[in-house]
Parts: structure tokens; C-alpha cells; sequence
């Protein structure tokens, strides 16, 4: 069939993305011409780019103002899904690594172990257990021909298992963030210079070759220690401290950096000149001072380059990370402020289904009811055009009855000091945390329902459940979907389901499965025995809304299923630097995989054959989806028998999840966005 100009455009246009066009344009002359159309490419540049507030039509002509030049640069940076593994850890030249995503999960972790993890280093790592690759007698500086012959085998398993290094030029580096789409990586150098002082800078690299990209030279010496990248993909956010321990927002503009200046003009352009690429290295790497606040957490529109911040534990404000231009503390609006102290964290920025911007944010009651805390209030979503809009008629800031009444009730909240909350993409579900209790709330019904922690009944089921399937494993029967015997750690018996408190949470990116830490014992940052006291829960919320108030004799899984993990304990630089400030680390750092079929996490030995030590490793968790009819029977352990009455906490399903899979050394991880 031939198709005319007009049709192969709307084809182009509509359903290809440009590798696919490029081999299109190898077909005949006819289809050649459409692919070097400027209005296709206008039009694909448009459609790579829907939200006009994160275009950068400024860098055209740096691309002799050719869109499929544009395009070509631009594409890999918002679209090319990366799939890898971001590891952190203490082996030499894998300091900063990326790991292949596993081809699948689900078959055990011996066989995934093979095909994948990383062992040891060039340098003479650390290897599976932890273990050095020098003895304790080796000369410091020597290398027999033995240790050169193992390191020289060593990089070929590195190279045939997929490990990617990161190259680095000073002494430390940390706090490792992948852009959105996972082209990019972010990362801080330091180094202390001959008279005592610290140096730090801000390096980008390619995520998936290594290659150092550009890196910038922060003219404060505090080294930044929390990075976020909005949507745009070039444009970087960072905490770092100021002059008496004040945190300051600032960010960089890595676009003009990251144009490839070298490249060849595309046929028929004249490609930037000598000025515009002297321009461009001028702009690249200037930081710039958004605001000061002391504690500061933000979130970052999904559709511009604005920014909301909560700081000092009062304010709330917007500022924007592509027209601030000052150099020395911008002046910044804040359009609400609590009456009194507020100690939440990181507030969210999140778009729903219809278009619609919306702030989910916590405000206080400004008479406080009778009885209630002084730090008591409202989780609500305020509507950012409806804020805008009575933020520049009122002309000062909002009070907080004017901000409620713009403003949709998600919950009432009985200790802001106590209160983390999450919404999901497209703020369907929001999931928030208020004095140990986990509820789940259905926008579009009103359903509010209690998630954790589950009755007693449901848990001494479960206990007895678990009893039973223990003797079948005793019995030398490897339980279905388990871990015991030789595939995995004991089932693991002590009571989880009515207790343990609630410290970090994170949804999906398909928006229907919520996963959160659970923490039973003495306090998380001391929490150093060598029993494990830490699990990983995974929520599944069913597939249609619920209604507010549950139906007489709803069945077992009426409101969802949680599937338990292994029992571990975190690495300590998890514990340290990431979990007490959880709810803003993971608006950045994304723990599930892409599919929204696994999470990878960092513990203190190798819960998938249940050693626990010391020495901190990288594994890949593997939740399969449960049915979502509601059962009684298989997957594993089903709470509730029957039905219910109206007004009783609906019954959910809680499965065990099979063991992890090692992954590598480290003690942190994250996985690619997109």
C-alpha cells in the first residue's frame, strides 16, 4: 500500500520515536524526504516535550536551530529507559557502580547470582562475603604475578557480568542520584586541600558507560548532601549547609554542559558558532542560590521548574529553579506559614489524572480542638492554581482557614511530629503514617481504610499458618513461594503483623503497590544486634476503588493483600544518612524497579540465605503480583476466613514473600526511573 507525504508525517508523528524513524528514512527516497522533514521533527520535539514550562527552546541554536539535531541530543536524556541498578559502596573502582537489571526474579537466587553479581574489582575488593582480595601478610605496593593474573580474570567478570564503574578523580565521593530516565548520574566529590580546607564538586557522568560527563566547582566548601533532578532531565537541585548550620537550596543549570559542542553540523545548517559555543561554556555549571531555610525539604513540579519548600519548620514557599538569578540569596515567596512549630518533612508536588497541579501538605489547626496536640491538623491537597491565584489577590500570605477552604481534606492528623505521608503518581492513593497507624486513602471514593498494624485475630491466623507451613519445612518440604531449607532462611516467627513501627514508604511507579518498612525493637539508629529487626512490607491495593464503608460479609482481600519480606537488618549508612530523613530521600531515590515487580535494598549480611553480619551487600527482591480475585487459599499465608460485619476492619491477605536475590557489596542502592 502506498501512503502519500501527509500520511507517513501523521505515522511518524504519532507512533515512532526517532531510532525507529532513522531506519524508516533507509526505506526509499519518499520515506527519506518525511524523515528530514524540520515540521516532523518540530512536532516530535513538541510531543517529547508536552509541558511547554520544561522545553529549552533556548539551546536551539546551539543545534544550527535544527529540531532533529535537538531531538537526537534531547531523546536519550527523557526517554531511553536505562534499567540498571545504582550500588554505593566501599569496593575499590566500584565506589560508584551500575548493575544490569535482572532478565527475571523469580527463578531463585542461585542462578541470578551467576549470570550477574560482581564479586571482587581490579583493585583486589571486596568479593561476595566481604572478604579482601590481600591477606593479612601481603606487602602493601607489591603485586605478585598470582594477584595480577586474578585481578586480569577479575575485570573480565566484571565485564561479562555487567558491572559499570563510574570514573571518579578525588578522594571521596557519595551521595550518588540518577536522573529521571537513568541517562545521567549525579554525584559529590570531596577532597581536602594542602592547607586543611575541604573542596567538593558536583560531577555528572553517563550512567551507562561511566564516562565522566562535566563536573562543577561549588564555591561554598559544604559538599552537597541531597540531590533531586527535575523532569527536564538537565536541570539539578541540591541540599547543602551554610554559615551556622542553615541548609541552602541551589541548582544548576547542566544543559550547556552537556550539549555535545564537538558534534558535527547536521546537513544543511550552519551548527553553533565560535560566540554561542563560548557562551555555553560560560553557562555551564553556574549554580545559583535559591533560598535558606533551617530545616529545609522540597518537592519539584512534575510539569515545570518550580519548586515548593517547607523550611524552618513554619514556612511554605515557591521558587523557581530557571528564572532565580540571584547570586546571594534569592528573595523567595512564601505563601503560607503554620502558627506554630510544624516538624514534618518533604512535602509532595504531584499531578493528577485530570491535568490538575496539587500540593499535598500538612496544616496545623489554628485553635487546636480540645484534647488534641498542639501540633494536630489537616493533611490536605491544596489545588496550585486556586493557591496562586488567592496568594496574588490577597497579596501577603494565605491564613490557614483561607488555605483549608482551597484546599481538599485528605485526613485530620493527630501529631505532625509524627506524620509522613505519600501520594502516588497521580494522587489516586495517598498512604500517609499518624502515630504508628498506616491509612490508605482513596481519592476518588473517600474510602479511608487502616492498613497497618492488622487486628489480633488476623495475626495469631497468621502465626498458626506459618506454624503449619514451619513443620511442613521441617518435614523436608520446601514450602511454595517460600524460603526455607536450602533455598532460603527459616520462616521467620516473630510477630510482625500487630506491631512494629512504620519508617519510610515509597509507591510504586504504576501507582498501585505501596511499599514501607517496618521496624520492631529498641530505636533504628542504634539498632545494631545481630538479630534482624527490620522487614520489608509490600501493600497492593485491589484493582477497582473501594467504597468508603465495607459491605457485610466482605470476603478475605477486600481491601488488598501484604506481602511480607525476609526479615534483615539495614546497612548503617542507611540508617545513618538516608532513614531519618526517608520521607525526602525517596522523592529522589526510587527503590523499585520500573515494572513495579521488584525493589532492591541495602542490609548488614545476605538475608536471602539469612547470614547476618557486618558487612554490607546489595539484593533484589521480587514481589509477584497476587491475584486479584480475593482467595482464601494458595500464595501463601491468607488472613481472615470469612466474611465481615459492617463497620469491622476489612481482612487482608499477607503472603511471605520468597528470599531475595544477592545482588553485589554495598550499602545503598537504587533503580533507574524510568
Amino acid at each position: 500500500m502506498d501512503l502519500d507525504a501527509s500520511s507517513l508525517h501523521f505515522l511518524f508523528s504519532t507512533y515512532l520515536d526517532g531510532p525507529d524513524i532513522a531506519a524508516c528514512a533507509q526505506v526509499c527516497r519518499a520515506w527519506r524526504s518525511v524523515a528530514a522533514s524540520e515540521v516532523l521533527w518540530a512536532s516530535k520535539v513538541a510531543a517529547l516535550e508536552p509541558h511547554p514550562h520544561l522545553r529549552r527552546d533556548d539551546l536551539l541554536p546551539a543545534f544550527g536551530d535544527s529540531h532533529r539535531a535537538y531531538y537526537a541530543w534531547r531523546w536519550p536524556l527523557l526517554r531511553r529507559p536505562l534499567r540498571r541498578i545504582l550500588v554505593e559502596s566501599d569496593v575499590p573502582d566500584l565506589e560508584i557502580a551500575t548493575f544490569p537489571a535482572p532478565e527475571t526474579l523469580a527463578s531463585g537466587g542461585s542462578g541470578y547470582e551467576a549470570s550477574i553479581a560482581v564479586g571482587a574489582n581490579s583493585s583486589g575488593g571486596a568479593g561476595p562475603s566481604g572478604a579482601s582480595g590481600e591477606g593479612p601478610d601481603s606487602m602493601e605496593g607489591v603485586e605478585t604475578a598470582a594477584e595480577q593474573c586474578g585481578q586480569q580474570q577479575q575485570r573480565q567478570q566484571q565485564q561479562q557480568r555487567g558491572a559499570v564503574g563510574v570514573a571518579w578523580e578525588h578522594n571521596v565521593v557519595q551521595q550518588a542520584t540518577l536522573s529521571p530516565a537513568g541517562a545521567l548520574l549525579a554525584f559529590t566529590e570531596l577532597a581536602a586541600t594542602r592547607m586543611g580546607a575541604l573542596e567538593s564538586w558536583v560531577v555528572i557522568a553517563d550512567a551507562r558507560t561511566g564516562r565522566r560527563v562535566c563536573s562543577v566547582a561549588l564555591a561554598d566548601p559544604h559538599p552537597p548532601f541531597y540531590y533531586f533532578w527535575l523532569s527536564c532531565g538537565t536541570r539539578l537541585m541540591f541540599l547543602s549547609n551554610w554559615a551556622g548550620d542553615v541548609v541552602a537550596l541551589r541548582a544548576v543549570d547542566l544543559a550547556p554542559a552537556l550539549i555535545p559542542l564537538s558534534q558535527p553540523s547536521p546537513a544543511g545548517t550552519a551548527g553553533p558558532s565560535a560566540a554561542q559555543q563560548a557562551q555555553q561554556a560560560r553557562q555551564a555549571g553556574q549554580e545559583v542560590l535559591l533560598c535558606t531555610a533551617r530545616p529545609l525539604f522540597l518537592a519539584a513540579s512534575p510539569t515545570s521548574t518550580r519548586l515548593l519548600w517547607h523550611g524552618n519548620s513554619l514556612e511554605w514557599g515557591m521558587c523557581d529553579a530557571a528564572t532565580q538569578v540571584s547570586e546571594d540569596g534569592a528573595e523567595h515567596d512564601c505563601f503560607f506559614a503554620n502558627a506554630r512549630d510544624c516538624r514534618c518533612q518533604a512535602p509532595q508536588w504531584v499531578l493528577n489524572a485530570a491535568g490538575e497541579e496539587l500540593l499535598l501538605m500538612p496544616v496545623l489547626h489554628p485553635d487546636p480542638p480540645a484534647g488534641a496536640a498542639d501540633d494536630s491538623g489537616i493533611l490536605v491537597l491544596a489545588s496550585l492554581e486556586s493557591v496562586s491565584h488567592a496568594y496574588e489577590a490577597e497579596g501577603s500570605r494565605l491564613s490557614p482557614s483561607l488555605l483549608l477552604i482551597l484546599s481538599r481534606e485528605v485526613a485530620p492528623f493527630s501529631s505532625a511530629r509524627e506524620l509522613s505521608f505519600a501520594a502516588n503518581g497521580d494522587a489516586s492513593l495517598i498512604a500517609w503514617v499518624d502515630c504508628g497507624r498506616l491509612w490508605v486513602k482513596w481519592q476518588h471514593t473517600g474510602a479511608v481504610h487502616p492498613i497497618w498494624p492488622r487486628p489480633a485475630e488476623e495475626h495469631a491466623m497468621l502465626q498458626q499458618q506459618r506454624a503449619a507451613a514451619q513443620e511442613v519445612v521441617s518435614g523436608g518440604s520446601a514450602r511454595s513461594g517460600g524460603g526455607g531449607g536450602s533455598n532460603g532462611p527459616p520462616i521467620e516467627s516473630a510477630p510482625w503483623v500487630d506491631r512494629g513501627a512504620v519508617l519510610a514508604m515509597q509507591w510504586s511507579p504504576d501507582g498501585r503497590r505501596l511499599l514501607f518498612l517496618l521496624h520492631a525493637g529498641p530505636s533504628p539508629l542504634v539498632a545494631l544486634s545481630k538479630r534482624p529487626r527490620f522487614r520489608w512490607v509490600v501493600y497492593d491495593a485491589p484493582a477497582a476503588p473501594l467504597p468508603p464503608i465495607a459491605d457485610a460479609g466482605a470476603p478475605a482481600g477486600w481491601l488488598g493483600s501484604l506481602t511480607a519480606c525476609c526479615p534483615f537488618n539495614p546497612s548503617l549508612q542507611f540508617l545513618d544518612r538516608y532513614l531519618p530523613f526517608a520521607d525526602q530521600y525517596l522523592r529522589s531515590l526510587q527503590l523499585w524497579d520500573p515494572d513495579s515487580c521488584a525493589f532492591c535494598f541495602a542490609s548488614r549480611g545476605r538475608p536471602s540465605v539469612g547470614e547476618v553480619s557486618e558487612e554490607p551487600n546489595v539484593s533484589v527482591q521480587h514481589v509477584p503480583r497476587p491475584n486479584d480475585a480475593p482467595s482464601s487459599s494458595g500464595g501463601g499465608s491468607t488472613s481472615g476466613g470469612g466474611g465481615i460485619a459492617s463497620g469491622e476492619v476489612p481482612p487482608l491477605r499477607i503472603v511471605d514473600a520468597a528470599p531475595p536475590v544477592w545482588l553485589a557489596p554495598g550499602h545503598m542502592a537504587s533503580w533507574s526511573w524510568q
